[in-house]
């Protein structure tokens, strides 16, 4: 029978956390600020938050910048959501009218472009959708080796690849089934010639 073998607890520290927290705590909040439209404060909050789970899940030291880097762009879309969620209409500055409750049409645009984008990415297969979705979010070839498991060069960008030419196969596509539905929906014009009354003689 083979002795248990040692697990080491999450929660257990190695001892450098702080010299890390000191060396790329300002780096972090520049990276988090660059991906993330959000107040100072809530950069902040994600990126401690961020620590925080790097203190108990506690990654590999090679890949843990990268690591950091998504968890904190994450937790701030997530406080960033909860604190659109929470406005209340008793916030709006008394007097001001309907401008300061009606939408700008453009974010309406932009929530439609969202959404399309989306779509088009949950359509790619597992690999391609996460390959891509790495490289939008602004990581290079080699971090998206590291961050997927220590992939080749090569094999990330097959799959960049596929993914890019896929989606373009799928705007021409939608661009085809939206002019077949146009010229579907417009009425067609037909000449029609009414018989003459006259006996040809």
């Amino acid at each position: 029978m083979q002795p248990p073998t040692e697990q080491r607890s999450p929660a257990q520290l190695r001892g450098d956390e702080e010299d890390l927290y000191r060396r790329h705590h300002r780096d972090l909040r520049r990276a988090v600020t660059r991906v993330v439209n959000a107040p100072p404060e809530l950069i902040e909050d994600a990126c401690q938050s961020a620590w925080m789970k790097l203190l108990h899940n506690q990654p590999q030291r090679g890949t843990f910048l990268a690591w950091l880097r998504v968890v904190a762009i994450h937790e701030a879309y997530c406080l960033s959501a909860i604190e659109h969620r929470d406005a209340h209409l008793e916030d709006l500055a008394v007097g001001a009218g309907w401008d300061a409750v009606t939408p700008d049409p453009r974010s309406i645009d932009d929530a439609i472009e969202a959404r399309a984008a989306l779509r088009l990415l949950a359509a790619l297969p597992a690999r391609e959708r996460e390959d891509l979705t790495l490289l939008i979010a602004g990581f290079t070839y080699e971090e998206i080796q590291q961050l997927t498991g220590g992939r080749t060069y090569t094999n990330v960008n097959k799959h960049l690849s596929k993914a890019r030419a896929r989606i373009r196969l799928l705007l021409l596509q939608a661009a085809s089934e939206a002019t077949t539905r146009t010229s579907a929906s417009s009425p067609v014009n037909v000449r029609t010639t009414k018989p003459s009354l006259r006996s040809s003689r």
